[in-house]
């Protein structure tokens, strides 16, 4: 099964690619970024943890889709993918 792998955290010397945009919604795309799957709206800020849980909650929810290849991003900010 494949799964959504987040690049949400951060190491030393990394951009903080979360900043900015902790609050917006995660939206679940196909790999065409064509269609939107999902979108998820934050109960508080996003963190790596939080993304990681809830698209384990997505590859319950659309495990076909996922197996097929998704993009995830938080508003325009792409945070993550199945091809990573």
């Amino acid at each position: 099964m494949s799964s959504i792998k987040f690049v949400t955290d951060q190491w030393p010397g990394e951009p903080d690619i979360l900043a900015g945009h902790q609050l917006e919604p995660l939206t679940i795309q196909d790999l065409d970024r064509t269609k939107v799957l999902l979108r998820v709206l934050p109960s508080g800020p996003w963190t790596h943890e939080a993304l990681e849980e809830t698209g384990r909650g997505i590859e319950q929810m659309l495990p076909q889709e996922v197996a097929d290849g998704v993009d995830a991003f938080l508003g325009t900010q792409w945070v993550g993918s199945t091809e990573v």
